[in-house]
């Protein structure tokens, strides 16, 4: 069995069973069962779900009964040769899966089911290493450590991508590909997607606009920037305001802003933290949103649904992002390097209540 099956929605303890049978059957653990730290953090549930599910497993004659802190033997299952085919899919991450953001975290989800139904599986994997300037080494050691049919590179740096390229591994880049690179990848169209967003602002009469960026460079929010330059309307002026990932950043260039001398009235948030972190900060100046100030997200995490005024921003559809970066995942992993399709998702405009016209 080349792929590790990994649970998906439902009953975690019930899939948490199933998954590991897959598993037994593949003979990916031998003999005997890794320990419980080790299973939950290869599954990614909990160590009582994981305790749940390997009483059952006892249960049913599939492991040997362990004392505390033993290892379980395997007793019951015959490997089968039957899933021999079946996707295992790796996902390089520069986070660990529950420090990234929920949207990332919806989308890995729904791939997981996805595979999961397909009888494949998905594994997260995020190396301290990951970011560093020359990866190659370790790269090399974790792809044999842990063989994939394909891999999904998730805010991956130059080197990360220049080396899977190089060597030719099946992988979806999540995201920008950086200059010079040449593999498949699949993301948000932000410079359209901010263009659209300066557009509307226009239409609604504001034409001095800030578009709040993070400090760190990343592709897709320079993008966005290029979108907003590049709006070209009559009037409109864009000015974009840097922030170093603090809500006391955020105000700095927020008064920044406000003191030039011809004031703002939208501002652009790159980050959904951005919009929620101007929403309150403008709130404690006495500066109402969006009676005295615009405020629209390119953007969007589910905790701005509970702000008020609701944040009206762009948002992708997770479900139908992953069914995209599956398909593109069965392609690659049968030896087709170009597994075509648009590389970019439009996400949905969501009308918000944040943005008013200018009077």
């Amino acid at each position: 069995m080349s792929g590790s099956p990994m649970p998906s929605r439902g009953s975690l303890v019930v899939e948490c069973v199933r998954v590991m049978k897959l598993r037994i059957e593949g003979g990916e653990w031998g003999k005997l069962l890794p320990g419980e730290r080790r299973l939950a953090e290869a599954l990614q549930v909990g160590r009582d779900t994981i305790r749940l599910a390997l009483l059952q497993l006892e249960r049913e004659g599939v492991l040997q009964e362990a004392d505390a802190g033993a290892r379980r033997r395997i007793i019951g299952v015959r490997p089968a040769a039957v899933k021999a085919k079946a996707l295992r899919i790796g996902m390089l991450a520069h986070r660990r899966l529950e420090q990234l953001p929920q949207p990332v975290l919806l989308e890995v989800d729904d791939i997981r089911r996805a595979l999961a139904d397909k009888g494949g599986s998905l594994e997260v994997f995020s190396p301290s290493w990951y970011e560093q300037r020359s990866p190659a080494k370790r790269l090399a050691v974790l792809l044999e450590e842990e063989p994939c049919s394909a891999w999904i590179l998730l805010r991956s740096s130059a080197a990360v991508q220049q080396w899977f390229m190089e060597r030719r591994v099946p992988c979806l880049i999540r995201g920008y590909p950086h200059p010079g690179v040449e593999l498949p990848h699949l993301d948000v169209d932000w410079q359209a997607t901010a263009r659209h967003a300066a557009g509307q602002l226009w239409r609604m009469g504001h034409r001095r606009v800030v578009v709040l960026s993070p400090s760190e460079p990343l592709k897709g929010v320079e993008a966005a920037v290029r979108g907003v330059m590049e709006l070209g309307e009559p009037g409109f002026h864009a000015t974009v305001q840097v922030e170093n990932g603090t809500s006391a950043g955020i105000g700095k260039v927020l008064t920044r802003a406000l003191q030039m001398k011809e004031a703002p009235s939208a501002i652009i948030a790159t980050r959904p933290r951005q919009a929620a972190t101007a929403l309150t900060w403008l709130a404690s100046q006495g500066i109402r949103v969006p009676q005295h100030l615009s405020l629209v997200t390119l953007a969007w995490e589910p905790f701005l649904d509970h702000l008020v005024p609701e944040i009206t921003g762009y948002r992708a559809d997770t479900d139908a992002v992953a069914k995209l970066v599956v398909r593109r995942l069965e392609r690659l992993a049968a030896g087709d390097p170009n597994p075509g399709g648009n590389v970019w998702i439009t996400p949905e405009l969501v009308p918000g209540a944040s943005v008013a016209r200018v009077k």
